[in-house]
């Protein structure tokens, strides 16, 4: 497999190094930026924010070297295959029986996922139709509803059914 290592040039948004490289919000941190934080991100270049905010060429070009420094580190891998979330049988049959239960068959499985505390949370429903904006994934004969982020979040994901240590029944949403 072929590497691919992040450069950047100082006119990528923001939003785009923090999506790509999570960690440069500790780099933006320490040169004195808070960028991870700032709604502006999603419309400023890197260069932009730096020189709007009082720093000059030089402290961009540092900036900009610890990035990529950061990024050359990191290596991140290129053609990574993403697949869209998958059901086990189990699972599978797990949706049939709660969907006779709820007198919802043949409706889709909404998941969402989010974030609380720190730890992802997922929300898990039936719904007739898939909501504005969802995109319908088929897995075993079932139509998945998925808002573009939790598409993103579950890529290459199994979705099972099964116990816990604790003896609890449920979903489970592992990666492959």
């Amino acid at each position: 497999m072929t590497e691919k290592i992040l450069q950047f040039t100082g006119q990528e948004f923001i939003s785009e190094i923090l999506e790509q490289m999570p960690d440069s919000q500790e780099i933006f941190a320490a040169h004195g930026l808070s960028c991870a934080g700032c709604y502006i991100n999603v419309y400023e270049t890197l260069e932009q924010g730096v020189l709007g905010h009082g720093f000059d060429e030089e402290a961009t070009n540092r900036l900009l070297n610890d990035l990529n420094e950061a990024a050359r580190t990191i290596k991140l891998e290129a053609n990574i295959k993403l697949k869209n979330p998958e059901l086990t049988e189990t699972a599978k049959q797990k949706v049939l029986e709660f969907q006779k239960e709820q007198k919802s068959e043949g409706f889709g499985f909404k998941i969402q996922v989010g974030q609380e505390k720190g730890d992802a949370s997922y929300f898990l429903d039936f719904l007739e139709k898939p909501e504005k904006g969802d995109i319908v994934i088929e897995t075993r004969e079932i139509n998945l509803f998925l808002d573009k982020d939790s598409l993103k979040k579950l890529q290459n994901h199994i979705i099972d059914f099964g116990s816990n240590e604790e003896g609890e029944e449920g979903f489970k949403i592992e990666k492959e």
